[in-house]
């Protein structure tokens, strides 16, 4: 009676183990499925951002070139490192600006995202020389060709200027970037010229 007793015992929890198992299965599953259906319900990155992201993303080397001024009648020179990343949910793009020109420490921030509306990119700009803080353009950035272009307008003392930024050039190892600027409807001189060198890690 006691070997009957046991055997039956024995093959009750077998049985209530596949059960558990079929269970804890069947919930594996349904958490699977719920989570694949929240990872498609999430909207994915715009194309112009995967597009910007393609050409810059990354961490690049950089020296400068600063055109003359009331500060260095002969001009300037500068290194330093920038990197280009996705922000927020991948959304937005990120730049992240670091540089010692002379004795001047540098810093700056940089965000991009993507205006359907505007056929551009809207672009904030904060650095460590502007004690406004941070300049959020009124113009969008653009593409044209393989060439990426922001030109915008600025007042000051009652003057008004504009400034125009191109990064072209754009390989995988390299790109150029030159910031111009001069009075609205006059010619534009270059203020400083970047050339970046992507930074690749050599343990790959």
């Amino acid at each position: 009676m006691l070997r009957f007793f046991l055997a039956a015992t024995v093959l009750w929890l077998a049985i209530a183990k596949v059960g558990v198992t079929q269970n804890s299965g069947q919930a594996g599953t349904a958490r699977e499925k719920a989570s694949s259906r929240a990872r498609a319900a999430q909207p994915a990155p715009h194309s112009q951002i995967t597009r910007l992201l393609r050409a810059l993303e990354g961490t690049w080397s950089i020296t400068e070139d600063l055109a003359p001024d009331t500060r260095s009648p002969k001009g300037r020179t500068g290194t330093g490192k920038v990197v280009w990343r996705p922000g927020p949910g991948g959304f937005t793009v990120v730049e992240d600006y670091r540089s010692k020109e002379g004795e001047d420490e540098v810093s700056g921030l940089g965000m991009l995202w993507w205006d359907d509306a505007g056929n551009g990119y809207h672009t904030i700009w904060c650095d460590s020389t502007n004690p406004g803080g941070c300049i959020d353009f009124k113009t969008l950035a653009h593409w044209e060709m393989s060439k990426l272009v922001l030109q915008d307008e600025y007042e000051v003392d009652g003057k008004k200027f504009t400034f125009r930024e191109e990064f072209g050039d754009i390989t995988d190892d390299r790109f150029t970037q030159t910031l111009y600027g001069g009075p609205v409807g006059g010619p534009l001189k270059v203020d400083m010229t970047i050339h970046a060198t992507r930074i690749r890690n050599s343990a790959k």
